[in-house]
């Protein structure tokens, strides 16, 4: 949930160790974990059964064994010789931690017993805290003093989607705001210590370097790193002192908001369908999770039997979803098994192999019209290209964020876990839309007043028009 992302997180700088810390995640921990009974359970793609279950063995190349022998030596060291009594697991926790964040990807992140049960919730639809979803996005800049610029690279708390009837939606968060304060705290974003080094590769004054020194200083001492921030938004209050909303500071397309936003538990709606005009059916998966896949089937079912000439399949603002229940879905949609290509490494070399439905599809053959926007996320943008490739379906709305992270959960039986990206999606044709995003076929920049209401909703109505010649050509 990252010294790329934070190059000012100086436990990380101090440590130094974050490469070696992999080792033990592989080898000593491994050991640890197996002497008291402990098991690596894998949970491919999120699914909802677990499909591997396995002991990890040590399998470290020629050149490894220094990098975990050095790691095991510290931490045998820290557990023997600090001052203080030392448990194994906050070490070995901590490291599966920085290890992680060192890969400077939001969708690789170590879950404590705690946070992997705020995760499962959410994927069921429970969301805790203020009820969005959120990523870290890097961005390339400058840092420009008088005449001089060095380049910055800042890695930035963003919204990715927030949750229908969440503590967020009612604040006014939207897809694609910045979050940079949370209570006047600034969130880690980039060196700062980087005016420092600008300053001394420019030779400026002692006096101007002793300020620019204070400044770093005093904007540390009141920040959060990014992890710390994230662990805010997604909890619940748990005393009295913290009932009180959070302050948010957020950029958005150049103007800075200050947003109160409370936090609690936001319970979501697996689906949402209805008839529009006696005659198009619309559904909306809030979620694609396995709830979700049955009420989908449901509501399909319904809406044909109905009389239903057309489908709206409404995927904006849905970031929270599995793998698994999203190929259940479009087994009633699409026209061919295989619906998409996943990118994977094997060694030093990247090959592809194709993603494919669970049965062979039984499409539903109406057409259809799908709604994306930016917050339309992972394995829901592989939902609305597969829909478009397999299905003749036309695509209404905004580009999407342009996520393709495959990822794995894997869970050890203390209660963590941690996620991991081990694939990218790319479309049956080969086409990647890894940090592009799926592009519409139909761009429409306004946003919805009455989302899914006719009269309110201009790319839902500008969807309908294309239904209804359609039906004309049929």
């Amino acid at each position: 949930m990252r010294t790329k992302r934070i190059r000012g997180w100086l436990g990380l700088l101090a440590l130094g160790l974050t490469f070696a810390a992999g080792w033990l995640t592989r080898n000593a921990v491994a050991a640890y974990s197996l002497r008291h009974g402990s098991e690596l359970v894998v949970q491919r793609d999120f699914a909802p059964a677990l499909a591997d279950a396995r002991t990890p063995a040590s399998d470290a190349k020629v050149s490894e064994p220094s990098m975990v022998n050095l790691y095991y030596r510290v931490f045998s060291l820290v557990r023997e010789e600090y001052v203080e009594p030392i448990d194994a697991e906050p070490l070995a926790h901590g490291s599966l931690e920085a290890l992680l964040a060192s890969l400077n990807d939001p969708r690789s992140q170590f879950l404590r017993p705690e946070q992997r049960v705020l995760f499962a919730r959410a994927l069921g639809g429970e969301i805790a805290g203020i009820g969005a979803v959120l990523t870290v996005t890097t961005r390339k800049t400058t840092l420009r003093m008088g005449d001089e610029s060095a380049p910055l690279e800042q890695s930035l708390l963003q919204v990715v989607a927030v949750a229908p009837n969440s503590p967020a939606e009612k604040a006014g968060l939207k897809p694609g705001d910045f979050i940079e304060y949370i209570d006047d705290q600034w969130i880690v974003s980039e060196d700062p210590f980087a005016e420092i080094a600008q300053l001394q590769r420019m030779h400026s004054p002692r006096e101007q370097i002793r300020q620019a020194s204070e400044r770093a200083r005093q904007r540390l001492q009141s920040s959060l790193s990014i992890s710390e921030a994230i662990q805010r938004l997604s909890q619940n209050p748990t005393s009295e002192a913290e009932v009180k909303p959070l302050q948010l500071t957020v950029s958005r397309a150049g103007q800075t908001l200050k947003l109160p936003i409370a936090r609690a538990t936001t319970k979501v709606r697996p689906l949402e369908y209805r008839k529009l005009q006696n005659k198009w059916g619309y559904l909306r998966p809030n979620l694609l999770n396995a709830a979700a896949a049955r009420e989908f089937e449901n509501a399909l079912r319904a809406l044909k039997q109905g009389g239903a000439k057309g489908l709206s399949i409404d995927l904006r603002g849905v970031a929270i979803g599995q793998q698994e229940p999203t190929l259940q879905m479009l087994t009633q949609l699409a026209t061919k098994r295989a619906i998409a290509q996943v990118e994977y490494r094997e060694g030093k070399t990247y090959k592809q192999r194709p993603l494919n439905l669970p049965k062979a599809p039984q499409p539903v053959n109406l057409p259809i019209a799908v709604l994306v926007d930016r917050g339309t996320y992972n394995v829901a943008e592989l939902a609305a290209l597969a829909i478009r490739q397999t299905a003749r379906a036309r695509i209404f709305g905004m580009p999407t964020f342009g996520d393709a992270s495959q990822t794995n959960l894997y869970q050890f039986k203390d209660g963590s876990a941690f996620t991991l990206t081990v694939g990218r999606y790319r479309g049956l044709d080969g086409a990647s839309f890894h940090r592009k995003g799926v592009q519409p076929d139909v761009r429409i920049a306004a946003e919805p007043r009455m989302r899914g209401q006719i009269g309110g909703d201009p790319a839902l109505e500008r969807a309908l028009q294309w239904l209804a010649a359609q039906e004309k050509k049929s």
